[in-house]
């Protein structure tokens, strides 16, 4: 399956600030979270375009098993499994991108409050680290 040349953009937008965090000094608290932000938007939209791909292609092996099994005139659910064995590559491969996305979302997510905890904690101390 071909991905949307969208897909491609939001891919550049998230190395893009992938090497402004790589450049960011640990330190600089608010401007990760800032970055991390905008890589969580590109995340999500990717998170979700890979769901509805794993979506679809499920939706569609279940239409043509069940098509296949009725055609056939014996050996029913052996003919649908051959029916969509290449359907079941394209959905692994669709739900190995799904759940990638979905985990890289959750853990930008968790490393955002986790940095947003240390900026409280600086700002509770009195330190001048949370910048």
């Amino acid at each position: 399956m071909t991905q949307p040349n969208w897909i491609d953009k939001y891919l550049f937008e998230l190395t893009k600030y992938q090497k402004q965090l790589d450049q960011l000094h640990p330190e600089m608290k608010v401007q990760r979270i800032e970055i991390l932000s905008k890589q969580l938007v590109f995340i999500g939209k990717l998170a979700a375009e890979f769901s509805e791909q794993y979506k679809r292609i499920y939706a569609t092996r279940k239409r043509v098993y069940a098509e296949t099994k009725i055609a056939a005139t014996k050996n029913k659910a052996e003919m649908a499994e051959l029916a969509v064995a290449e359907l079941r590559e394209e959905e692994a491969t669709a739900y190995g991108n799904m759940t990638r996305w979905k985990n890289a979302f959750e853990s930008t997510r968790e490393e955002i409050n986790a940095i947003k905890y240390h900026v409280r904690v600086d700002i509770e101390d009195g330190s001048s680290r949370a910048r």
